[in-house]
Order: structure tokens, then C-alpha cells, then sequence
């Protein structure tokens, strides 16, 4: 008895998810219900589409940050290109619950877009629900300042398949209407083009993925080239962008204009 005591906010949260499914205040239910299992620093909310900035459709920041709106715009404006969870929708992902270990490269975490952006505004960590619809993937990101635990990973597991229903239902009963989306910047080789640096295909597919923090080692295998053979791409880029490391790059191409 006394567990089902300490589980009533939980059930009586859960009441008010599904009483909001197809209204205005489902997200907000629904985010505070996945709070009560799990501490969070900041939830999000976008539609992700190939070719095109994601479509956020909702932001709860619980330190409630004066510069999040410029940095949400950053994110629109090119930042989502390096996202590991925009990536992993483009490519085709399973509905269900991942991590950001799951889709981020091997070198992520060491990467300028995860130092200088994605600690800022996320934090250390993010978990995302993901759901694939006829135009796109809906996610609901979770980002905390702290890494998650895999227990409470494992909390968030329980309940994945009736958050994964519940967001599949709301956008059935009421289709995504975020934010006016702005052109699309295209993707990594289009900002690329800017320079008229005179890049060959295999110079901007190694930038592309330094940029979204693969290795030396895994670019070579996505590619399918010898390590070697990367460091002489590594090496032409950064001449013909006149740049010193994958720093300078980030900061190139990607910094507000």
C-alpha cells in the first residue's frame, strides 16, 4: 500500500496526459508526468524533416534562460544540420526511446558542436521519444545537465509505449502547428559552397562528418577509404578554408551570419 501511495502523483499526473491528448496542454501533462519519474532540465518538442529545419513545436526550460531563443534560432538556422537526433531521423530511426549515445558518432562528445553548443543549451545528456509520422519524426527531447542513469533510463522504458501512443494519437487529433519554419540552409556541402573554396566531394563528405564529431578512424570506414587517405582530406580542407582544426572549421561555417 504504501508504494501505491508514493506512485499516486504519477497516476493522477498520468489521468491528466490522456484527459489532454488533442488539446493545447498535452505536451505540458505529459512533460511534467515523465518529470515526476525522472528530473529534467529542459524538454523540447519538433518535428524533424529531411532537407529542412525541425519544425519546434513547444520548449520547457526549467532554469529559464534569457538567451534561449537565440539559441533556439541558431539551432534552426544551421546548428540541427550536427544534431545526432536529426541525423538518426533523416537516416530512418525505429519509433521508441533513445539515447544519445545511441546515435551520436564516436567522437560526439569531444566535438565543438557538443562543447561550445549542444552542453549549453542541452546539457551533458538527452533521451528522446521518437515518433515516425507520414512527413517526418516527432521527438520530444529531454536534455539534463547530468548524464542519465541506466535506471533511470530503465523508468523511462516502462512507460515508453504508452508516451510513444499518447504523442502518436495528439498529433493524429491535432496536427503539429509550431513556429513559421524559414528556408531551409540545405545542408553541410551548401554552407560549404559559400566559400568558393573549391572542395572535392570526398573534402566536404570528410568536413561534413569532422563537423558531427566522427574519428579520424570512423570517417575512414563510413567512407570506406584508409585513415591515411583522411588525413590528406583533413589536410586539403583545412588549406583551402584556411583553418587550423575541426575549431576554427565549426566556427567557419557554422557561426551566425
Amino acid at each position: 500500500m504504501d508504494a501505491l501511495l508514493q506512485e499516486l502523483p504519477v497516476h493522477q499526473s498520468l489521468s491528466r496526459v490522456f484527459a489532454t491528448v488533442g488539446q493545447d496542454g498535452f505536451w505540458r501533462a505529459l512533460v511534467d508526468t515523465l518529470r515526476l519519474l525522472v528530473p529534467l532540465d529542459n524538454a523540447l518538442v519538433a518535428v524533424m524533416q529531411t532537407g529542412r529545419p525541425p519544425q519546434l513545436l513547444i520548449d520547457f526550460d526549467s532554469q529559464g534562460r534569457a538567451d534561449e531563443q537565440e539559441e533556439l534560432a541558431g539551432y534552426c538556422a544551421g546548428m540541427y544540420l550536427l544534431d545526432p537526433f536529426y541525423q538518426a531521423a533523416v537516416a530512418g530511426v525505429a519509433d521508441g526511446l533513445h539515447s544519445l549515445a545511441s546515435v551520436a558518432p564516436d567522437q560526439f562528445l569531444h566535438s565543438e558542436y557538443y562543447q561550445s553548443y549542444f552542453r549549453s543549451v542541452v546539457g551533458a545528456d538527452e533521451l528522446q521519444f521518437l515518433v515516425n509520422l507520414d512527413d517526418g519524426v516527432l521527438g520530444l527531447s529531454m536534455g539534463r545537465s547530468t548524464a542519465f542513469s541506466l535506471q533511470e533510463q530503465g523508468r523511462l522504458l516502462c512507460v515508453r509505449d504508452w508516451v510513444l501512443s499518447a504523442m502518436r494519437r495528439h498529433v493524429q487529433l491535432m496536427p503539429p502547428q509550431g513556429a513559421v519554419v524559414e528556408a531551409p540552409v540545405g545542408d553541410i556541402a551548401a554552407l560549404l559552397d559559400r566559400f568558393d573554396a573549391r572542395l572535392t566531394t570526398r573534402e566536404i563528405d570528410t568536413a561534413r562528418l569532422i563537423l558531427q564529431g566522427f574519428s579520424s578512424k570512423a570517417i575512414a570506414q563510413h567512407m570506406k577509404i584508409s585513415p591515411e587517405t583522411v588525413k590528406v582530406h583533413r589536410r586539403n580542407l583545412y588549406h583551402k578554408l584556411n583553418v587550423t582544426g575541426h575549431g576554427e572549421l565549426f566556427a567557419l561555417v557554422l557561426r551566425p551570419r
